[in-house]
């Protein structure tokens, strides 16, 4: 039975860090390894993660460096066949891991699956079922949309129906080809989950595998015009490597057209078109090169990307 490795990024979420821990323990599928790295927790957290006595289980503290510092730091110590992360205030389902292992071993690279919304407590909202339910923001022609491709890449052009980091589960190939998460606060999955679907074979399962928790302390609520900028960044360096091989690649003009209308009522970048193109501007200026990316200065550079941020409507 192959190893799964699970990295739990965790940071002040003592409320709920012991049903993420436990959903991972107590898995049917037994053969893991679970990771946690608390990124500087100021809250109860720690008394909880310190308490746990499990073999399979690593706890790594760490001063606060961020989600994605924290899930690479859990990447690099995995030695897993395949990978899993789990965020503090998420929850597996008992057999998520038996599941998605099983698809991966079909040959497959990375699966998602649908998730169950639940509130603080632990109460189900409703089912996200992918790319065909909850649309993170409404389309003015519906039968003119990516939405309606059953295409896991396509759609993942139109937005993160993904959610989140606890919905990816992907073999170590992967991660040693595409790397991990790059320094973004809110969209750093969704990036990821781009540059995979660009050189993998990834799927939806359609099983709500995965709880996927809503509270007043998520990351995505803590700045909006923050959130915004990344959105806008998004699309600037990936729709470029996207648009010409799903979307625009034939020299029919049915065809060629029925592309642009997908493009058009597909993406959306919430009134900042002129983010967007100020960003693919910046990028065509600066040459990127083996030790010079544009797109990664702008996430590294505060003050740099202060001066987009500037112009972001929210």
């Amino acid at each position: 039975m192959s190893l799964v490795s699970v990295v739990i990024p965790s940071y002040n979420h003592a409320h709920y860090i012991r049903e993420a821990v436990e959903s991972v323990l107590s898995q049917s599928y037994a053969n893991l390894e679970l990771i946690v790295i608390d990124d500087g927790s100021s809250d109860a957290s720690l008394d909880y993660l310190r308490s746990v006595n499990d073999p399979r289980y690593t706890l790594i503290e760490q001063e606060n460096a961020g989600a994605h510092n924290a899930i690479n730091k859990g990447l690099s110590l995995a030695k897993g066949d395949y990978l899993a992360i789990l965020n503090s205030d998420d929850i597996f389902h008992k057999e998520r891991l038996s599941e998605c292992v099983a698809r991966l071993q079909q040959g497959v690279d990375l699966v998602a699956t649908w998730i169950e919304i639940i509130d603080n407590k632990s109460k189900v909202l409703g089912v996200k079922e992918g790319w065909r339910n909850m649309l993170p923001w409404s389309i003015k022609k519906p039968d003119a949309r990516l939405i309606g491709a059953d295409d896991f890449k396509l759609n993942l052009l139109f937005s993160n129906f993904v959610s989140t980091t606890s919905n990816v589960v992907f073999s170590r190939k992967v991660y040693e080809t595409v790397g991990g998460m790059r320094n973004l606060r809110f969209a750093h999955d969704w990036d990821f989950l781009l540059r995979v679907a660009l050189k993998f074979r990834c799927e939806l399962l359609e099983k709500p595998l995965l709880k996927y928790r809503i509270h007043s302390t998520n990351t995505i609520s803590s700045n909006r015009a923050w959130m915004l900028f990344e959105i806008c960044w998004i699309f600037a360096v990936h729709l470029k490597d996207f648009s010409g091989e799903l979307l625009l690649q034939s020299t029919d003009l049915d065809r060629f057209s029925h592309g642009i209308d997908l493009m058009a009522n597909s993406i959306n970048f919430q009134g900042n078109d002129k983010v967007f193109w100020m960003l693919m501007q910046y990028m065509a200026a600066h040459q990127k090169t083996e030790n010079f990316s544009p797109e990664e200065v702008l996430l590294d550079r505060e003050e740099l990307r202060a001066e987009f941020i500037r112009y972001i409507n929210v």
